[in-house]
């Protein structure tokens, strides 16, 4: 594990160590998930206490802001850290100097962290979800808190209005922790412009989920949007995008970026049709949602898609008329999850998920068997990294919440 402890300023950034003959080096294997969370976890707990103490000496009342963000940070998976670190690593390999830039790989981790969770408190409020990771919502939370203390005036809307200011202020606290990366990390222009891009896809990608959800289904391109969200709001940024960064912020040149690139997005694909699958079919005590959200909720994923294809136009109309009523009861929802079973849907986005799932493998067996001296691939990897590569492609893919 590369030690937390880096020092603040480095003589040379990543980019250099990269530059410096190690970036074709084989890489026998990659930090553990579980290592690379604690220690992402405890720079954004430390950061957040220093943001929380700002905050509380501007106001008593602004208490609320730092221990809202401190808790809802608590508990992710920590997949886009994960995914960023395994980057920077791919492009630096086995170099121990990658040490020395541990806490600048770690806040730029942590602030792809931060900007999840601004997107998670935005898309919450979008969604009218009453739940995150089986607690209440934040805007929930908050408008619990003004019944709590009698405030007066709707209970609604100032916690959605709490949670709105809030999701700002977690991705400016975001900005804020990847700025703070580059004292160690000396950020290239690749890195800049690969986070500015992440940041713009996943905001396009989220307008174009709000405007799917009021499209007929009918619509000739339903599949084709299903695949630009599904694409722009979740799969580049939630895999490839992350990946690609942590590679840039390792001196990866075009060439391994590309190669990475062939890697994270059809891996970001299944991950997100996996997603899309769960919000029908998943279980409420693995999802933390309740079961057959995304129908209540109206998404036009792939899912949905796949099925109006087979659908007839009677049964459409009974599609239509039930997405996206947030009052269904769970028989009008079991019916609506027969239908796509029964359509073929679920199995088109099964197939979907192998085929992505496998050809994002065949990326990874292919770094691994390019030899010490091959010029066929950048990237390079032992058995071990190849290993747990394919177990978290595994994992991203068929998991259960």
């Amino acid at each position: 594990m590369m030690g937390a402890d880096a020092p603040s300023t480095v003589g040379a950034g990543a980019a250099e160590t990269a530059e410096s003959s190690h970036q074709n080096s084989t890489i026998d294997a990659l930090d553990s998930p579980e290592s690379i969370a604690a220690e992402v976890s405890t720079r954004i707990e430390v950061f957040l206490e220093s943001k929380a103490a700002e905050f509380l000496a501007i106001s008593p009342d602004a208490h609320d802001i730092g221990q809202a963000l401190l808790d809802f940070t608590r508990g992710g998976k920590m997949i886009r850290p994960v995914l960023l670190w395994w980057g920077f690593q791919l492009a630096v390999g086995d170099d121990q100097s990658r040490d020395r830039l541990a806490g600048g790989v770690a806040e730029a981790a942590g602030s792809l962290e931060l900007l999840h969770a601004a997107a998670l408190i935005h898309d919450d409020v979008i969604d009218h979800s009453d739940t995150r990771r089986g607690k209440p919502s934040l805007h929930r939370r908050f408008e619990a808190r003004h019944c709590e203390r009698r405030y007066q005036g709707g209970a609604e809307p100032f916690g959605v209005a709490a949670a709105i200011v809030i999701g700002d202020i977690c991705l400016a606290l975001s900005e804020e922790l990847f700025e703070k990366s580059q004292t160690v990390l000396g950020i290239t222009s690749s890195a800049r412009s690969l986070r500015a891009t992440l940041r713009r896809d996943v905001m396009v990608g989220q307008y174009l989920d709000v405007l799917a959800e009021v499209v007929p289904l009918e619509d000739e391109r339903i599949g084709e949007r299903a695949w630009e969200v599904l694409s722009y709001k979740s799969a580049k940024y939630s895999v490839e995008q992350p990946l690609l960064l942590g590679a840039a912020l390792g001196g990866a040149d075009e060439d391994q970026l590309a190669e990475i690139s062939r890697f994270g997005l059809p891996l970001g694909q299944a991950f997100q049709l996996r997603d899309d699958v769960l919000g029908v079919f998943g279980d409420p005590a693995a999802t933390g949602k309740p079961a057959g959200d995304d129908i209540r909720e109206g998404k036009r994923t792939v899912l949905i898609a796949e099925s109006m294809k087979n659908l007839s136009p009677k049964q459409v109309q009974f599609m239509a008329e039930r997405l996206g009523d947030p009052n269904l009861s769970d028989a009008e929802v079991g019916e609506c999850v027969a239908m796509l079973t029964e359509s073929g849907g679920l199995d088109a986005v099964e197939s979907f998920i192998r085929t992505k799932y496998d050809e994002a493998l065949s990326v990874v067996r292919q770094w691994a068997t390019a030899g010490p001296h091959s010029d066929t691939a950048r990237t390079k990897i032992g058995p071990t990294a190849l290993d747990q590569l394919e177990r978290f492609a595994e994992a991203l893919s068929y998991r259960r919440s």
